[in-house]
């Protein structure tokens, strides 16, 4: 008994017990009061019968003698009959009346609550039968006795009830709680558990404990409920366990992915933080394998990786760790592989040989054989590492050895760090270049025989937001692999013929003849080039024989039909081409004759040894001579000595650019220029 008692309070605290009670004990106790009501109601009404009863034998006692009285005008005796009356406990009012109405006695008091009135007519019967009416006795009887006993078994109705219900819901709390309630509050407490870490297995089955008789007991819904509940949790650990390996390894090759390796690179750190030695994160990337890819079919690009994946399992064993984190990218962490960056080095290195020579090795796929190649970016790191920074170091590495040609390795060093921030820095301002009117074009001149501005170059340049001018080198070739020279590049059309425009009465003074844009080639192939290039040169009122674009081999090296195209359509406007850096490219000269071409520009990097090598001097000539038998002019591209210049001009080079006569120049600078050009 303590322990059911023990056993009240928690029930009392369960919301599912206090509300099964509350609906139990309020139906039940309504029933009870209109029981209650309805049994003292009825013991009332019988009350109020057995009253009328006894007032009805007490009007016939009294009523021949009240007639014989009242016919014989005998006032005493009627006194004496309505003293007798009021002496009843019941009846408190009494009132006679003669034939006339008057009032011949009036006594006691009439209650407005709990009353009977009754009303007797007196009648006296002569011999010869006629009955002669002499008046009426009027007296009210008070029921207030009997509204009070029924009040007070009220009252003691409603606190038995009372007390009964407030023990009867105690046991019904109690009951239900041991029965139900408190099994329902487990399974909520065990579901919980599965919301929160269902996907754990030391949470363990639900299991309720049910004493008192239950153990031999057919199952009911409880126990239906646990079993459900354990299968769906057994349900959840295994489709849990099935999503987490599915979203910790790659699918391919079975290898843990990205997102694992990041656990493996933290797993490797701790370990170097309990010896206090260093680790390695080393970046796989297989060389030229999206083309080889393309071509083979991705049926044999998976075979490939699955091999790779084969052949990396085979020498990573303990502490190795390997995972496949993209496409043809795979990094292998070893941990704890030296007390020293020294020690640490000379195995990473030792590895990195062993990675390579392993992928190196001739393969046969369906039949085919291949023969792979890879580059191995490698970062050592100690306990103080972060995993992302070390991820980012091997990738940096690992860039810098694709730099290096296929099949190399290479340590991460500060510098490539700084080399790939600069990179994102300079993509950063390429994305608000035009925006916040960074960019800007300077002209360098290009001179003829005689040392006089004949033609320009426009050249485009980029401040950063501090002011600092960023180098074409930085800049330029972020423009073409983001994408961006295309925008950028048709802002710099729109700049220098808005430029021509606005100086069109000093550029005609100085004689300028032509003034010359590099297009690059994403932006030659872009949808639409030559389109737009129209519509600028009427948007400017541009004569589009004054201009000329600027190509290089590569433009012409891509898709000759496009290519030709483009020229014509161009040519036909008036517009004029120039092939840019020309001797650096190997297969445009089967294409030269066939190109709308107007001007061909030679490298530098032959002007620049045609003074002490006769071998490049002889190159510049025939490049000269080949020209001028097409028909093209001939520019000279960094002439900076007078012995260039001489030696070109004897070879009849028509023009000339260089620091020799003018480096680039400011927009005010190059109309200085121009003006005492005249």
């Amino acid at each position: 008994m303590p322990n059911q008692l023990k056993d009240i309070i928690p029930a009392l605290g369960s919301k599912l017990a206090r509300k099964f009670a509350f609906y139990t004990v309020s139906i039940s106790l309504l029933v009870a009061v209109l029981i209650s009501i309805t049994a003292i109601y009825k013991t009332y009404q019988d009350g109020i019968d057995g009253l009328k009863e006894d007032l009805s034998q007490i009007e016939r006692s009294i009523k021949s003698s009240l007639a014989l009285h009242m016919w014989q005008i005998n006032m005493d005796a009627l006194n004496i009959i309505i003293d007798a009356l009021l002496m009843d406990k019941d009846i408190v009012y009494v009132r006679l009346l003669d034939e006339k109405g008057n009032t011949l006695f009036e006594k006691g008091k009439e209650p407005g609550l709990h009353v009977i009135k009754r009303r007797i007519p007196l009648y006296y019967q002569q011999d010869g039968g006629e009955a002669i009416y002499l008046g009426e006795l009027d007296y009210v009887a008070t029921t207030k006795a009997l509204y009070e006993k029924s009040e007070r078994a009220i009252i003691r109705s409603i606190i038995v009830i009372l007390v009964f219900f407030l023990i009867f819901t105690l046991l019904i709390l109690l009951v239900y709680w041991e029965s139900t309630a408190r099994h329902l509050l487990a399974i909520r407490k065990y579901t919980n558990k599965i919301r929160i870490d269902g996907y754990k297995k030391e949470i363990g089955e639900l299991i309720l404990d049910r004493t008192g008789g239950h153990k031999d007991a057919k199952q009911d819904e409880l126990d239906e409920l646990v079993g459900a509940i354990n299968d769906m949790h057994h349900e959840v650990i295994k489709q849990y366990t099935a999503v987490e390996y599915q979203s910790l390894h790659d699918v391919l090759t079975g290898l843990p992915n990205r997102r694992m390796s990041y656990r493996l690179i933290e797993h490797a750190i701790t370990r170097c933080s309990e010896v206090n030695g260093f680790g390695a994160l080393f970046s796989t990337d297989l060389d030229n394998f999206k083309l080889l890819n393309e071509s083979m079919g991705h049926s044999v690009g998976d075979q490939i990786l699955c091999e790779v994946a084969k052949r990396l399992r085979a020498i990573c064993d303990q502490p190795y760790q390997l995972a496949r984190i993209s496409g043809d990218e795979f990094i292998v962490v070893l941990s704890n592989i030296g007390t020293s960056r020294k020690m640490a080095r000379v195995i990473a290195e030792k590895f990195a040989r062993q990675l390579i020579s392993s992928i190196t090795q001739a393969m046969t796929i369906d039949g085919a054989h291949f023969k792979l190649t890879a580059c191995v970016g490698i970062a050592l790191f100690d306990m103080k590492a972060a995993p992302d920074i070390v991820v980012k170091q091997s990738d940096n590495a690992m860039r810098h050895a694709k730099s290096e040609g296929p099949g190399h390795f290479a340590f991460f060093d500060p510098a490539m760090q700084q080399k790939t921030d600069r990179r994102l820095q300079i993509e950063q301002l390429i994305d608000k270049a035009i925006e916040k009117d960074l960019l800007f074009v300077n002209y360098q001149p290009k001179y003829d025989s005689r040392k006089q501005i004949c033609s320009a170059e426009a050249l485009v340049r980029m401040y950063d937001e501090k002011g600092s001018i960023v180098t074409p080198g930085e800049f330029i070739s972020v423009l073409e692999e983001t994408g961006a020279i295309v925008e950028i590049g048709d802002h710099i059309i729109r700049t220098v013929f808005g430029f021509i425009q606005k100086y069109q009465d000093e550029i005609k003074r100085s004689g300028l003849k032509s003034i010359a844009i590099n297009v690059s080639p994403t932006q030659y192939s872009s949808a639409g080039f030559a389109d737009r290039v129209i519509a600028f040169s009427r948007q400017f009122d541009i004569n589009p024989e004054f201009i000329i674009l600027e190509i290089t081999e590569e433009v012409v090296t891509s898709s000759i039909d496009n290519v030709v195209d483009v020229m014509y359509q161009l040519t036909r406007h008036g517009f004029s081409f120039s092939i840019d850096d020309f001797g650096t490219g190997y297969s445009s000269l089967r294409y030269l004759k066939n190109l709308p071409l107007g001007e061909l520009k030679i490298d530098k990097s032959f002007v620049d040894d045609i003074t002490a090598d006769s071998r490049a001097s002889a190159i510049v000539k025939t490049i000269i001579d080949m020209a001028h038998n097409l028909e093209l002019a001939v520019v000279a591209e960094g002439v900076e000595s007078d012995e260039q210049f001489n030696r070109l001009a004897k070879y009849q080079c028509e023009l000339y650019q260089g620091f020799l006569f003018s480096r680039p120049l400011m927009e005010d600078d190059f109309l200085a220029a121009l003006k005492s050009n005249r």
